[in-house]
């Protein structure tokens, strides 16, 4: 099965931020020399929030695709550049009538390393 590609234009909006989140493992001695060494092969994840708007039909072709990729995941290109995969959080998915004919979508996408 192919891999989808998320192609929607978003919102870059003011205070828009990228987190960048960094696992590594610590061990402190007792000189204050503390030793620190990156957790496993992909160490660093980063996670956008995202919010697009438009009409109710594609919006909710949107939020389906949105839906879908809580597990599997998508390619997107993050508002700095980079093409990768990601999976959307579960809990950051949200709809919100504009009009009668609009609305808006938010999700957060989250960097993923395996289809």
């Amino acid at each position: 099965m192919a891999i989808e590609t998320f192609s929607w234009p978003t919102q870059i909006q003011a205070g828009m931020q990228g987190e960048y989140t960094t696992t590594v493992r610590r061990a402190k001695f007792g000189d204050g020399y503390e030793q620190v060494a990156a957790d496993g092969i992909n160490p660093e994840t980063q996670s956008w929030p995202v919010t697009m708007s438009g009409s109710n039909d594609e919006m909710l072709a949107v939020l389906a695709f949105v839906r879908r990729h809580v597990t599997k995941s998508f390619i997107w290109t993050a508002p700095n550049g980079e093409t990768s995969l990601w999976r959307v959080d579960p809990e950051s998915i949200r709809s919100a009538p504009l009009s009668r004919n609009a609305m808006t979508i938010n999700a957060t996408f989250k960097q993923a390393y395996a289809p």
